[in-house]
């Protein structure tokens, strides 16, 4: 039997994740919906429940969110109610970047420092390794991002080697999509999505713009394009699928996360504009949805996980 890698810490009685109250504006744009921030979890530091430079997150269907907790080289297992758990070490996780969780609660990590992707069980058990330092051969070349589809596939944003590759749930390999044609190659792809559909969206993070693609690789549309305003992008790099089938997106370079229909139309944009206080996000770096709609982004150079919520909308605690 594998012994168990988790650590558990509970933080006094619970992990304190502190609501925010935050002035609505008066207008937004008929197109979009307004996104206010509700919590912020975390905060610098290396306790257990305290996160440096925070990465990818997932969360599970019961409402657990778990964060890559990139420089202190772990993940962090965060419980609705505040219970804390912890995953990693140095001697376990290097410069973890980015976490998926399936069905079963098999976890997956992608380690940008051992350029590998780790799976473990649902207590931390460790199941396989692709690529790393005792691989045969090298698989990964800094990768950034990873992605479960429906089928448990795992796909990977392999940012420095130009490309996604993907994978089965048993570690073997599938395919490597480099980019649907020669004028639309990938530099240093940041974030990967696929969604109910089958169709790949990419962060061409230094193309500022995303990728979707057809489930055989193919071009199928373009979302966004470099600058500053709302439904442009500079260097973007976390995605995620929402439970309606829309994209969002961790704008990195313009520190707001936004919303995309599948064809490529902004609905939604936090912040709207730089705003001050506790409302401003620095260098977002990734995004997850759960089943309510709530939307937790990595405000990494704050050290800190933000919950946003549509306005209007009561969501319990």
């Amino acid at each position: 039997m594998t012994e168990s890698r988790f650590q558990y810490l509970e933080i006094g009685s619970r992990l304190r994740r502190r609501t925010v109250v935050v002035e609505e504006p008066s207008a937004t744009p008929a197109e979009r919906t307004f996104f206010r921030l509700v919590e912020t979890i975390g905060s610098f530091g290396t306790d257990l429940s305290e996160l440096t430079s925070p990465g990818g997150l997932a969360v599970d269907s019961d409402g657990n969110l778990y964060v890559a907790d990139t420089l202190n080289n772990r993940i962090q297992k965060i419980t609705p109610q505040g219970d804390v758990y912890g995953l990693g070490g140095d001697d376990l996780l290097l410069h973890p970047c980015d976490v998926a969780v399936d069905n079963a609660r098999f976890i997956y990590v992608v380690e940008q420092g051992a350029n590998r992707v780790q799976k473990f069980g649902p207590k931390g058990q460790f199941i396989f390794a692709i690529g790393g330092p005792e691989a045969r051969w090298q698989r990964f070349a800094s990768p950034t991002a990873i992605f479960l589809d429906p089928y448990h596939h795992i796909y990977v944003a392999d940012t420095d080697n130009n490309r996604v590759t993907s994978y089965t749930a048993t570690g073997r390999w599938l395919t490597d999509y480099h980019g649907p044609r020669p004028d639309l190659s990938f530099a240093r792809p940041q974030g990967v999505a696929v969604d109910a559909g089958g169709f790949i969206y990419v962060a061409d993070t230094m193309h500022h713009r995303i990728l979707r693609l057809t489930p055989d690789g193919k071009f199928d549309t373009q979302i966004g394009c470099p600058g500053p305003e709302i439904g442009e992008l500079s260097e973007p790099r976390g995605l995620a699928i929402d439970p309606d089938g829309d994209l969002w997106v961790a704008d990195s370079g313009n520190d707001r996360v936004q919303k995309f229909t599948p064809d490529g139309r902004v609905t939604a944009c936090f912040p709207e504009s730089s705003s001050g206080g506790e409302v401003d996000l620095s260098c977002p770096n990734a995004v997850a949805v759960d089943s309510r709609g709530s939307v937790y982004v990595s405000d990494s150079l704050n050290h800190r996980i933000v919950r946003l919520a549509p306005a209007g909308e009561h969501l319990e605690d």
